[in-house]
C-alpha cells in the first residue's frame, strides 16, 4: 500500500473521531437526580438559581431550578418550555395577548409554556422544580427578557439577546434594567417598580 494512502487513512480516522466527539453528544451514564439535589442544593442562588445538568447535550436544556427566586421579568423565548414541579409551589405568570394570567403548580404538576408567550416563572421558599427546553444556537430568533408594570401591566422594557450560556447571559440585562429609574418607571400610570439588591447579586 503506498505510503500517503496511510496517512490519509490515519488522519481521515483523526478526522472522523475529531468531528464525532465535537459535534455528537457522549452516551452518559443514569444518574440518581434525587441524590445530585440534596448535593447542589446550596449551588442553587438567586437571582435565577438554576443549573444545567446537560451541559454538553446539543439539543436541549435540562435544569434545575431552586426557589424563592428574585424575577419580575418575563421571558420570551421561541420555542416551548415544560415546567415539572419536583418540591414546593410556582406561579407561572404569563402575558397572553396583553392580559397576565397565572398558572400555579403543586408538587407533581406539569405546564408547557407554548413558544413566544412571555412567562414570569416565581418560585416559592424551598420549592424545587425541572424545567426543559431546546438550545437556541443553531436556531433562528432570540430571547428576551420584558418588564410589566405591576400596575396597570403597560410594558417597562424589552431587551432581545442571542442565547448562549442561561445559566449567565440573564444576569447582566437584569442589572442594567434594576440599575435605571427610568427603565422601571411606567409612562402610562407613572409606577416605578422597586428594586431588589438580589436582581443585581454577583454571579459567583
Amino acid at each position: 500500500m503506498p505510503r500517503y494512502l496511510s496517512i490519509f487513512g490515519v488522519l481521515l480516522f483523526i478526522l472522523c473521531n475529531f468531528r464525532f466527539k465535537n459535534y455528537i453528544m457522549a452516551v452518559a451514564k443514569p444518574f440518581n437526580l434525587t441524590k445530585w439535589i440534596e448535593e447542589n442544593r446550596d449551588t442553587l442562588k438567586p437571582p435565577v438559581g438554576n443549573r444545567n445538568l446537560y451541559r454538553e447535550a446539543d439539543d436541549y436544556i435540562v435544569m434545575i431550578v431552586a426557589g424563592p427566586n428574585a424575577r419580575k421579568d418575563y421571558h420570551y423565548n421561541e420555542t416551548e418550555e415544560l415546567f415539572y414541579q419536583l418540591e414546593g409551589n410556582i406561579e407561572v405568570h404569563i402575558q397572553d395577548e396583553g392580559v397576565k394570567k397565572t398558572m400555579k403548580l403543586g408538587p407533581g404538576d406539569m405546564y408547557l409554556n407554548p413558544a413566544k408567550v412571555p412567562h414570569s416563572p416565581v418560585r416559592h421558599e424551598n420549592s424545587l422544580g425541572l424545567v426543559v427546553e431546546r438550545k437556541r444556537v443553531d436556531l433562528p430568533g432570540e430571547d428576551g427578557l420584558l418588564w410589566f408594570c405591576d400596575h396597570c401591566n403597560h410594558k417597562l422594557h424589552e431587551v432581545y439577546f442571542p442565547l448562549e450560556d442561561i445559566e449567565k447571559d440573564f444576569l447582566k440585562h437584569f442589572k442594567d434594567f434594576y440599575a435605571s429609574e427610568d427603565l422601571r418607571t411606567c409612562d402610562n400610570c407613572g409606577e416605578v417598580m422597586p428594586t431588589d439588591p438580589r436582581f443585581v447579586a454577583d454571579e459567583d
